[in-house]
């Protein structure tokens, strides 16, 4: 188990752009925007980005009711999710990312706000 974090809040256990490798195995709560969505299969990935970052989240069929919520989400909604850090497998590294190998399996999602919509 890694360090507390310094921006722990009442809603979140870590910011998005503080998972690194060593938090790989601990249970995390994010809060942030959701900047794009991807569905690839049965697996639906969002990138989570609050002030300090930015990280990828996973949902899998194997949490069903998850993964039918991140099929929902836009982007620049407000999601509050929980569950596992894992790391990328080898071959699938982004360095142009800086927790290049770290990701989030998702267990709990919560949409806590939705965009309004433009006005014309």
């Amino acid at each position: 188990m890694s360090e507390p974090s310094i921006l722990r809040t009442a809603m979140r256990t870590h910011a998005c752009g503080e998972l690194r490798p060593e938090h790989s195995g601990d249970e995390v709560t994010l809060c942030g925007w959701v900047a794009h969505r991807r569905d690839h299969g049965g697996v639906t990935f969002i990138d989570l980005r609050d002030r300090a970052g930015s990280v990828q989240v996973v949902f899998g069929p194997e949490h069903a009711d998850t993964h039918t919520t991140a099929q929902d989400l836009r982007g620049e909604w407000v999601v509050r999710v929980s569950g596992e850090v894992r790391l990328r497998p080898d071959g699938m590294v982004n360095p142009s990312l800086a927790p290049a190998r770290s990701r989030s399996t998702r267990r709990r999602s919560r949409c806590c706000r939705r965009p309004r919509p433009r006005r014309s």
